[in-house]
């Protein structure tokens, strides 16, 4: 159950975008690195597709025209509305095929534009965020046809995650971090960066301890912004991706702040987990591994 929290509030800070991956520890996934001939900066999906080839694409990620896309999974429950997909595409091809170009950003802010750009968006299920940090102008879509301007100056803030947008109610992991965001950026005017960074770190990592032994799975993903490794067994599907391994939980959290007047992005990626293995050695207190990327964008 991944889930976005962003915001154009902060007074130094044009964007702030907070992403959790919520994934098969064992997933093959390469972390943050800068692609496509150093254009695109993000981490890569390196599972293998059904042709033995992998898919390349990304959940998350920025462009040094100054793009931002984040994909989300679409959990969607009406069986009349799934789609159908004869030759379902990666997910992950649908934001690194916006990274990638370098058109006008206009071309692309609506489902209607995006299906013209790449018709086999279609293909999969999902939300999606995506925009241009240098106009400050953003977009949500879904799968099912959705589509609407984001972080607005009358709506500044947004929280994403596996529901359909616009869901009423809202899932209370969705509730709770929209919340806990705009405390964070109303309390967070004097921090330095990297103290910012570590509050959003914090934000990313909210979790409710639970009593029982064996929660229901549902509720609690749907309920918690972090998710600590929950033993998956053989066979479920829990409408993630396919599964591979036995943990599932939040295995990366990245951070993009957007500087205020100078075109400047620094991107940050925790990585929790990258295998069932180290699940006893690491966690959001003690990360595998931590990368930082400072990025100059501009209009090319």
């Amino acid at each position: 159950m991944c889930i976005l929290m962003a915001s154009v509030a902060h007074p130094n800070y044009s964007l702030i975008a907070i992403s959790n991956r919520d994934e098969f520890f064992e997933r093959k996934t390469s972390n943050t690195c800068l692609n496509h001939d150093n254009y695109i900066l993000s981490p890569l999906d390196t599972a293998l597709r059904s042709n033995n080839k992998p898919a390349l694409g990304t959940w998350c990620g920025v462009n040094r025209k100054g793009r931002v896309a984040v994909i989300l999974n679409l959990r969607n429950s009406d069986p009349k509305e799934r789609q159908a997909a004869k030759s379902p595409i990666s997910r992950g091809s649908v934001p690194m095929k916006y990274l990638m170009d370098r058109g006008p950003t206009t071309e692309w802010n609506s489902f209607e534009k995006f299906v013209s750009k790449y018709p086999q968006v279609t293909e999969c299920e999902f939300n999606l965020f995506y925009g241009d940090c240098l106009a400050e102008e953003y977009t949500c879509i879904d799968s099912l046809g959705y589509s609407s301007e984001a972080l607005t100056a009358d709506k500044p803030y947004l929280v994403l995650s596996n529901d359909r947008i616009g869901s009423n109610p809202r899932w209370p992991k969705v509730e709770k971090a929209e919340i806990l965001l705009q405390d964070l950026v109303q309390n967070s005017a004097d921090d330095s960066e990297e103290e910012l960074i570590e509050k959003c770190f914090a934000l990313a990592s909210n979790t409710e301890p639970t009593q029982a032994d064996n929660p229901d799975r549902e509720t609690f993903t749907s309920s918690n912004i972090f998710i600590p490794p929950v033993e998956i067994p053989e066979k479920v599907d829990i409408g993630a991706s396919l599964p591979c391994g036995r943990f599932y939980g939040t295995r990366s959290q990245i951070v993009i702040l957007v500087k205020r007047h100078e075109k400047a992005i620094t991107f940050t990626e925790r990585v929790l987990h990258d295998s069932d293995l180290g699940v006893p050695l690491h966690s959001e207190k003690y990360p595998k591994e931590k990368l930082q990327f400072k990025l100059h964008v501009d209009k090319l």
